[in-house]
């Protein structure tokens, strides 16, 4: 297993001088490393989170969106240049809409472009990491299959039915940068980004 100071040198340096550092994005803007994280090692954790995709029906049942993909890892910086960061949108307007994909581009200061997938093909998972929830009839009782949870609260799919607190399975409407799937007629969450890293 590697140490903590693998991926943050300064954390091991003299004096315990070492600052935790995060930045994060609900919209879309511009990373710039500071000169101290560069001389820290550069090195930056990510958490990257793709916008979800609206539910929508099909053959008659109600379908979840499916949650924006959830990226999360590290990058070496090498140099202060402004990386851009965009947030995915999450679907909103037409039914069955796909999530926008959310992205780092860490290429502009040395490092490699990092994007997550926004949501799409609601109950089969496509580019989204998780998939959403199928309402079905028995008895002329509505059901929500369970929907995928995500990660962290994030990326998780839309509930198959949205009318009721009952079927409580997965989201009915995506939280805001969340990158929750949404309920059929529901808009879903949009993207997200968190830098982190010490200097």
């Amino acid at each position: 297993m590697s140490n903590f100071t693998d991926f943050f040198p300064a954390a091991s340096g003299g004096g315990g001088g070492a600052i935790p550092k995060y930045e994060e994005f609900t919209s879309s803007g511009t990373f710039t490393p500071s000169q101290a994280l560069i001389d820290a090692g550069g090195r930056v954790a990510y958490f990257i989170v793709g916008g979800g995709e609206k539910g929508q029906t099909y053959d008659g049942r109600k379908i979840g969106g499916a949650g924006g993909q959830v990226k999360m890892g590290y990058a070496t910086l090498t140099s202060t240049t402004g990386c851009t960061v965009t947030i995915g949108a999450g679907g909103s307007s037409t039914s069955g809409e796909d999530g926008g994909a959310s992205s780092v581009a860490f290429s502009s200061a040395g490092g490699t472009d990092i994007t997550a997938n926004g949501g799409s093909g609601e109950a089969r998972p496509s580019n989204g990491s998780n998939y959403g929830g199928w309402q079905y009839t028995n008895n002329s009782l509505y059901h929500a299959a369970s929907a995928s949870p995500g990660i962290l609260g994030y990326g998780g799919g839309g509930a198959g039915y949205e009318n009721s607190s009952i079927y409580s399975p997965g989201v009915y409407t995506g939280l805001a940068n969340t990158g929750q799937g949404s309920a059929y007629n529901r808009s879903a969450g949009s993207g997200f980004v968190r830098i982190t890293w010490f200097e």
